[in-house]
C-alpha cells in the first residue's frame, strides 16, 4: 500500500470509522512489513515519521510477530501497535521496553515500586457468609439452591446444577437465593454462572446474580464496575445486565460493560451478537455511551475495550484523569495531582497490566513536563 493509504487507514482507525475490511488491511500491512520496507518508509518520510518507523521496528521485535498466524487473531495486538505508532498528530507515543532507563526519576520510582493486581475476590453467599476466594482452597465452596459452587485450580468460581432440591449446604432452602462476587482494588476474577455464561470482573467491581436461573422468566444480574460477558444462548430466557441507569438485554453474545460510579458515563461495547440497551439495538463493533441521561452510539474497534481482561492497558487518545483512575483501581493506589496539571493531556499506547507501576509511569513520563512520585500507596502527578 502507498503511504497515503496507510495514513488514511490509521486515521479511520483512530476516528472509529474503519470497516472490518479496512482493519484487516491495516493488520495485514503491518504483518507483512519487512525491515527493508520500514527503512524505505523512513527514508522518504519526515523526521516525525522516521521516529515512528524506528519505533515500529521495536514493536515488531517486542511482540514477535509470526507470519503463520491468522490476520484476525493478530489484529488486537498488531493493529493497536501499528496505529499507535503511525498515526500523525498524537500528543504522546510510548511503547513497551524490556528494560527501563536508569534515570534519577526512574530510580526514585523503582525504589518505591508497587506490584500489579491479581486474582482477588470475595464471594458472599445467600446466608451472608463471606468467602475470600484468594484464600479459599480449590474444590467445593458451598451448595445452594441445588447448585454446587466450586473454585477451580485456574482461579474461577463455577456454578453447576447437582440436584433440584434447592437446598443449601447449611440445610436451608433458598428459592430466590442470590450470590455476590466482588473484586477489591487490585483484583480481578472470573465466574461461570449456573447457565454456563462466563463473566470476567475487572478491579473494584461487583456482580449480584441468582444461584439458579431455574423458574425465572429472565436471567437478571446487577453490575457495578466493569465486566466482560460471554452469554450462553437461551431464546426462552433472555439475559439482562442492570447497571447504572441502564439495562442490557441479550440472548447470547459477547460484550463489555464499563459502569464505574467514578466515571462520567457508562459504556457498553459489543463484540458479537446483538444487545438491546434501553430499547436501542447495538451491533458488533458498536459502543453505546450513556452520559447525562442520553444514549449515543458510535463505531469502535470492540476488541480494544476488552484489553483489561487480556492482561493489557490499552490507552487510545485517553485523557490523563481516566488513565490514572484505571491505574488506581488495578494497583490499589490513591492519586493526587500537584500543581497546574493539564487535565486534557492524552495518552496512546499499550503496556502489560502485569508490569509494576514504575514501568507504566516511566513510559508516561515521556510526556513533556509530566512527572510522578510514589509514597506508600499514593501516586502524585506533578510538573
Amino acid at each position: 500500500m502507498q503511504k497515503e493509504q496507510i495514513e488514511e487507514l490509521v486515521r479511520k482507525y483512530f476516528n472509529n470509522t474503519a470497516t472490518p475490511q479496512e482493519l484487516d488491511q491495516l493488520s495485514a500491512w503491518y504483518r507483512t512489513t519487512s525491515s527493508e520496507e520500514v527503512e524505505w518508509f523512513a527514508t522518504v518520510a519526515n523526521e516525525e515519521e522516521i521516529l515512528k518507523a524506528a519505533m515500529l521496528k521495536n514493536i515488531q521485535n517486542e511482540i514477535g510477530v509470526q507470519a503463520n498466524r491468522s490476520t484476525r487473531k493478530l489484529w488486537p495486538r498488531i493493529a493497536a501497535a501499528a496505529a499507535i505508532l503511525l498515526v500523525v498528530g498524537l500528543g504522546v507515543f510510548f511503547y513497551t521496553q524490556r528494560h527501563l532507563e536508569g534515570s534519577g526519576a526512574t530510580r526514585d520510582l523503582l525504589a518505591n515500586d508497587i506490584k500489579p493486581g491479581g486474582n482477588k475476590a470475595y464471594l458472599v453467599l445467600s446466608n451472608g457468609k463471606r468467602v475470600s476466594l484468594t484464600d479459599a482452597s480449590n474444590g467445593e465452596l458451598a451448595k445452594e439452591a441445588g447448585v454446587e459452587i466450586t473454585k477451580t485450580a485456574d482461579g474461577q468460581v463455577v456454578y453447576a446444577t447437582r440436584g433440584s432440591d434447592e437446598e443449601s449446604s447449611d440445610g436451608i432452602k433458598y428459592s430466590n437465593a442470590l450470590n455476590t462476587i466482588e473484586t477489591p482494588r487490585g483484583g480481578q476474577y472470573q465466574v461461570r454462572l449456573p447457565d454456563g455464561s462466563k463473566v470476567w470482573l475487572n478491579a473494584a467491581s461487583k456482580l449480584i446474580y441468582p444461584v439458579s436461573f431455574n423458574g425465572r422468566g429472565q436471567r437478571v444480574v446487577e453490575l457495578s464496575g466493569e465486566a466482560y460477558f460471554e452469554i450462553f444462548k437461551n431464546k426462552l430466557q433472555p439475559f439482562v445486565v442492570k447497571s447504572k441507569n441502564q439495562e442490557v438485554t441479550v440472548l447470547g453474545t459477547h460484550f463489555n460493560v464499563n459502569s464505574y460510579s467514578d466515571e462520567p458515563d457508562t459504556k457498553t461495547t459489543l463484540l458479537e451478537g446483538s444487545v438491546r440497551i434501553n430499547g436501542l439495538v447495538l451491533k458488533p463493533n458498536e459502543q453505546a455511551i450513556l452520559a447525562g441521561g442520553k444514549l449515543s452510539v458510535k463505531e469502535v474497534v470492540a476488541a480494544s475495550f476488552t484489553d483489561w481482561k487480556d492482561g493489557q492497558f490499552y490507552f487510545r487518545n485517553e485523557a490523563l484523569p481516566s488513565v490514572m483512575r484505571k491505574l488506581a483501581r488495578w494497583y490499589n493506589v490513591d492519586i493526587q495531582f500537584q500543581g497546574e496539571i493539564d487535565q486534557t493531556t492524552t495518552f496512546s499506547g499499550m503496556v502489560s497490566k502485569y508490569d509494576q507501576i514504575s514501568k507504566v509511569l516511566t513510559l508516561m513520563e515521556k510526556s513533556e513536563g509530566l512527572h510522578f512520585k510514589i509514597a506508600g500507596r499514593t501516586v502524585t502527578v506533578l510538573k
